[in-house]
Order: C-alpha cells, then structure tokens, then sequence
C-alpha cells in the first residue's frame, strides 16, 4: 500500500507537471505576437510596401546594441505594436554590421541605434527617430503615420537619402547625375505646397491636426536631416503642375491667411 501510495504521487506529480506545461503553452500562445520582419533585400521590400499600398518601416539595429535589445525584448514584443505593423506596414531590420546594411545605413547616414525610419508608398521618408521607444511612443507614432492619406497604392518609388549638408531652401540631397534624371522624372511629376519646418515633432504633429480640421486635401509630413537634426516639412495637397501647386498656394494665402511655399 505504502509502495501503491508512491506511485500514485508520482502520477498525480507527472499530472500536475505536464498540466502546467500544456497552461504555459496555451498562454504563450495568448501572449505577445511576432512582428513580421521580412528577409528581403532593403530595396526589395521597400518596392513591395508601395505595391502592397503599405508602409514601409525600417529598424536599425546591430547584435551589440543594447537599447536594440530593450527594443527587441520589450516594445518588438507587444501585441498591438505587432499587430499594427503586420497590418499596415511592411518591416524589416537592417542589421548594420552586414555588409548590405553597412551600405543602406550609409545611405541613410545611420549614426545612433536604434534609428527607425518610415517611408510612405512613393518612397518619401516621413519619419526618422534616434531614439528608444517604449512600446507607447511606437504607437503613438505608428498610428500617425497610418491614415488613408499615406497609404496610397502607388507602382514607383524612389530613395530620399537625409543629408546634414541639404540647404533648406533645396531638400535634394547631392546625387549622381543617372539618379538626378531619374528622380526629376518622378519626384517633380507632383509637387506639394509647404506650410510648416519645424525642428520638432510635437510641434510638427499639431500643425498637421489644425490642417485636418479645415482641409480636405493630403497632407503629410516629410522629414529633412540638416545640420545634424531632424526637421519636419509639413506639406499639403499633391498637384500635377507648379503652376497647380502656386494657384492652390495662393488660395491658402487669400482666403485663410495660410503662408506657404511650392515643395
């Protein structure tokens, strides 16, 4: 009986055990999502986020960083954050002691980790942030940048590389003279009216607001590196011609006392 007795608690011990491992399984699975980072080439998913008519977002990373871990360990691993680039953002992490992301960081001028960027569907970078984000900040910015305006199904793109050397009154940054044609064959196919630069995002974000609640038109915010900062162009409207965008720009003026220049 004493030995029956034994066995029975090693039963019910084995009970318990692989009870709470089937719990533990079963909450895992309730637990955090996984963010769909693709393994595609920089290029390649930036291409398939403007096809898709989705954002496209890129996290800078490298395997000795470790906000990037905090990041990867603690904001990466919230379900709504996941949710919210799995649905409307295609992402991907460019790991920057490779030698395809060396090249893309250098484009970018990556020089603090964990940088993240934001392109919308024409390849126009609209965010850049040097920063650790908690998982709230990601989602406040994540949901900024996710409205019908930015989400426009588009079959071009192009590269906007910041450069800390771009005047303000010239946002291009020095290119060679095969991607200057092609981007003046792109870019200048629209152009946009102006109506805020501003060094920070707060800022940036309630001009945006005030706009929504008069305007009709697109508006978004495009991001310029100069001097070694960030700034914030907030631009409106997207127009065929110049003249389009100077008669628009002149509206602004006369009929609501808005001062803007042709982007």
């Amino acid at each position: 009986m004493i030995l029956l007795s034994k066995t029975i608690s090693k039963i019910a011990l084995v009970a318990l055990v692989l009870t709470t491992t089937i719990t533990a399984v079963s909450a895992s699975n309730d637990g955090p999502s996984s963010i769909d980072f693709t393994d595609e080439t920089f290029d390649r998913a930036k291409k398939r986020a403007a096809s898709e008519g989705r954002l496209f977002f890129v996290d800078f990373y490298a395997d000795w960083c470790t906000p990037c871990k905090w990041m990867e360990n603690t904001t990466f691993q919230d379900k709504e954050v996941a949710n919210m680039l799995n649905n409307n953002y295609v992402s991907i992490k460019v790991d920057i002691d490779t030698k395809d992301g060396f090249d893309v960081k250098q484009k970018y001028q990556i020089r603090v980790l964990p940088t993240l960027l934001i392109f919308n569907t024409e390849g126009e970078l609209v965010e850049r942030v040097e920063e650790t984000l908690s998982r709230s900040k990601l989602m406040n910015l994540l949901n900024f940048h996710v409205h019908k305006d930015a989400k426009v199904i588009t079959n071009h793109y192009f590269n906007q590389s910041p450069n800390d050397k771009t005047p303000v009154t010239n946002p291009a940054p020095a290119m060679d003279s095969q991607y200057d044609n092609y981007r003046n064959k792109t870019v200048k196919s629209s152009y946009r009216v102006q109506l805020g630069d501003y060094d920070n995002y707060e800022a940036a974000l309630r001009k945006v607001n005030e706009l929504r609640d008069q305007f009709l038109e697109e508006i978004i915010v495009l991001n310029d590196y100069r001097d070694g900062k960030v700034w914030y162009r907030v631009l409106m409207g997207r127009f065929g011609t110049e003249n389009e965008a100077s008669s628009f720009r002149d509206i602004l003026m006369k009929n609501h006392n808005l001062p803007a220049i042709v982007y």
